[in-house]
């Protein structure tokens, strides 16, 4: 009677093994960004840039919404070092990823 038990029991853990792993499957592609799906810093929204990266609030990014309207669209990542709040290290300790993240056209 308990082997029957038993067999049953891992019949329907087998069964629903594959179930499991398929429906808890990670996507390969988290936080990547595609070049297609950057972020147009020129036109982008303080919501847009909100997170965009690990380093930019809703303060950053309302202050490179701000600077952008005061003065001009931005014509390369170096120019947000002079963004109230972010600066030249800033800018260079994140070049890689605001250049994956970003562009400028």
């Amino acid at each position: 009677m308990k082997a029957n038990v038993f067999a049953v029991v891992l019949s329907c853990l087998l069964l629903a093994l594959p179930v499991h792993a398929v429906t808890h499957q990670e996507p390969s592609q988290t936080g990547k960004i595609s070049a297609s799906a950057k972020i147009n810093l020129n036109q982008a929204d303080a919501k847009t840039l909100t997170h965009s990266i690990k380093s930019i609030g809703k303060k950053r990014a309302e202050a490179i919404v701000k600077y952008r309207e005061a003065h001009h669209d931005f014509k390369s990542l170096d120019e947000l070092s002079h963004v109230p709040g972010l600066g030249k290290s800033f800018v260079n300790r994140l070049r890689a990823e605001l250049e994956r993240v970003f562009t400028l056209q």
